[in-house]
């Protein structure tokens, strides 16, 4: 009961992490550096987990993450991958937003927690990438 407390508290603090990233207006560099201490404080090594394929991400989930944590640091880490995609430019940023796409695709069908932020952004990747995202589906 204390370490899903814990872990809930965890989350929590990643969504206000990612927010205030989100909304700061830094240079690429700076926001490159913050980033990684993201990946790093919540869910890994950035350079491990961010140039994984997603089938290699899921299968590293399975063997590193613990069951009850998994789906929600698949989510963290598609987060960052939509936090990263948002500042990118092409084609850097389509990569990353068809992986955080199918992140989010697969928290979606194998989570239990109903998010509209997700949903909003899963729509959002949907319009801006169009066909690349019907390949995928």
């Amino acid at each position: 009961m204390l370490q899903r407390d814990y872990f809930i508290r965890l989350i929590e603090e990643f969504n206000a992490a990612i927010s205030r990233f989100l909304t700061k207006k830094d240079d690429d560099l700076k926001r490159d550096k913050d980033l990684k201490d993201l990946y790093r404080q919540y869910v890994g090594e950035y350079d491990d987990l961010r140039n994984l394929s997603v089938d290699e991400l899921l299968t590293y989930a399975k063997e590193q993450w613990d069951e009850e944590e998994r789906i929600d640091k698949i989510n963290m880490v598609a987060e960052l991958l939509y936090a990263e995609g948002s500042y990118k430019v092409q084609p850097l940023r389509q990569m990353l937003m068809e992986k955080s796409y199918r992140l989010f695709d697969y928290v979606e069908a194998n989570g239990s927690t109903f998010s509209i932020d997700r949903r909003q952004k899963m729509e959002a990747m949907r319009q801006e990438l169009g066909n690349k995202l019907s390949q995928i589906d």
